[in-house]
């Protein structure tokens, strides 16, 4: 079964030679400003800005808007406690503001191989156990979504065409035996595949062919990303209006 990936595009982006430590660095600086502005003037600043970098990274239109459609009830749902709780301003203001650092994910996991995000983020002394497990998620998201493709595929061979409501108890029944199997199964593979790993001479470490190089345009990409979060943030805090 042919799978899409979050990082397909990653080696056809313009960000993909930039070393991998200086995009981590440099969106999660981004994220960090956008998070503690408040003014919703300079919240659509950063949206555009992002989405500038979203040209430049030449990953598909149609991948990003994917992506972040599936973080959309989040966004929204978000975005409607905030309206409830405080009125429309902020409720604008929280949309805003999640949906830029969203995107701002989006872009550094799709111009990017997610081994070298790991790798990065190993550079930067994650935890490890965090570093497996964002691995082993990762892998297995795939490893399920192909068991769960062959039992579809056996139990439309068997005549099961799904329950006709959500009442329907021979339906639901199916369903319940099924789920309670992928789960024997997502359990018994993991077993498989980490003693696999092991006897392959797993010991916790990303490795990867990329040599990481903090060169020159690592260096000017953290810089422009980085002045840019700051003067936002700065300017939301009237500190450089105070200052002129």
């Amino acid at each position: 079964m042919k799978h899409t990936t979050i990082d397909q595009y990653a080696r056809s982006s313009s960000f993909y030679r930039i070393d991998p430590r200086a995009k981590i660095i440099g969106f999660l600086l981004f994220v960090v400003c956008i998070a503690l502005m408040q003014s919703l003037f300079f919240l659509l600043l950063a949206l555009f800005v992002i989405l500038l970098f979203g040209v430049a990274s030449a990953v598909p239109t149609k991948h990003l808007v994917t992506r972040y459609l599936i973080a959309l009830p989040f966004v929204l749902f978000a975005s409607l406690a905030a309206l409830l709780s405080s009125g429309n301003e902020m409720a604008m203001s929280m949309f805003v503001r999640i949906s830029t650092t969203v995107l701002a994910l989006i872009i550094l996991s799709a111009t990017t191989d997610f081994l070298d995000i790991l790798k990065g983020f190993q550079w930067m002394r994650m935890p490890q156990v965090f570093l497996i497990l964002l691995l082993f998620m990762y892998r297995f998201i795939f490893l399920l979504t192909d068991e769960m493709h062959r039992m579809s595929q056996a139990r439309r061979a068997r005549g099961f065409r799904g329950g006709k409501h959500i009442l329907d108890r021979l339906g639901m029944r199916t369903i319940s035996f099924i789920a309670g199997s992928i789960l024997v199964r997502a359990s018994e593979r993991g077993n498989r595949v980490y003693d696999a790993m092991l006897t392959r001479g797993f010991d916790g470490k990303v490795r990867t062919l990329n040599p990481m190089r903090f060169g020159a345009l690592a260096w000017v990409f953290v810089l422009l990303l980085s002045s840019i979060s700051l003067i936002l943030l700065l300017s939301d805090w009237e500190v450089l209006l105070w200052a002129v």
